[in-house]
C-alpha cells in the first residue's frame, strides 16, 4: 500500500510539473515591412515596374533592392521614429536618386511568451528633404504598419 501511495504521489508531481511547451510556430506574424507598390503616374490604377531600381536604406549597409520590381518590402527601424531610403534608378543612362524618409510611432505588442513582441507602427507619414526625381507623387493609403497584407504607400512615377 505504501509503494502506491508513493506511485501515485510520485505521478501526481510529474503530471502537475508539466509546462506548456514555448514554441513560437513559423507562421507567427512578426514586425511587419512598409509595403510600397509602384504606379504609373497617367495611368494612377496601373501597376507599373521601375526598371533596375536600386534601394538603400540611409545609415544602413547594403542593397535593399537591385532589381526591376512594381513593389518593395521595406523594413523599418524599431527602436527609431523615422527611416530613410534612397531609391536610384536609371533614365536615360543617367542614374536618377529620391531619398524619402518615413515617420511614424513604433509601438511594440506582445505575441506570446516563445515568439515575444512584435512592432507595430502606427501615424506614418513622410519627407522629402530635396524635389523629387523621378517620383511624381507619394500616397500614404494606411498609416497604421500592422501586417504584411495590405499596400500601405502607393508611389506614382
Amino acid at each position: 500500500m505504501k509503494k502506491l501511495l508513493t506511485l501515485i504521489a510520485v505521478l501526481l508531481l510529474c503530471l502537475t510539473a508539466c509546462e506548456p511547451d514555448d514554441i513560437c510556430l513559423e507562421g507567427t506574424p512578426g514586425t511587419p515591412e512598409l509595403i510600397v507598390v509602384f504606379y504609373d503616374k497617367n495611368q494612377t490604377d496601373t501597376k507599373k515596374s521601375v526598371a533596375d531600381l536600386q534601394v538603400m536604406g540611409v545609415d544602413m549597409e547594403g542593397l535593399l533592392y537591385d532589381a526591376t520590381a512594381d513593389s518593395i518590402a521595406l523594413p523599418l527601424k524599431t527602436v527609431a521614429s523615422s527611416t530613410s531610403f534612397s531609391l536610384t534608378t536609371t533614365q536615360n543612362g543617367n542614374a536618377v536618386e529620391d531619398i524619402i524618409t518615413f515617420n511614424y510611432n513604433p509601438e511594440d505588442q506582445f505575441i506570446s511568451r516563445a515568439c515575444g513582441y512584435k512592432t507595430v507602427f502606427t501615424n506614418l507619414t513622410f519627407s522629402t528633404v530635396n524635389p523629387l526625381s523621378f517620383i511624381s507623387s507619394i500616397e500614404i493609403l494606411t498609416n497604421t504598419i500592422s501586417d504584411n497584407k495590405n499596400t500601405h504607400v502607393k508611389i506614382l512615377h
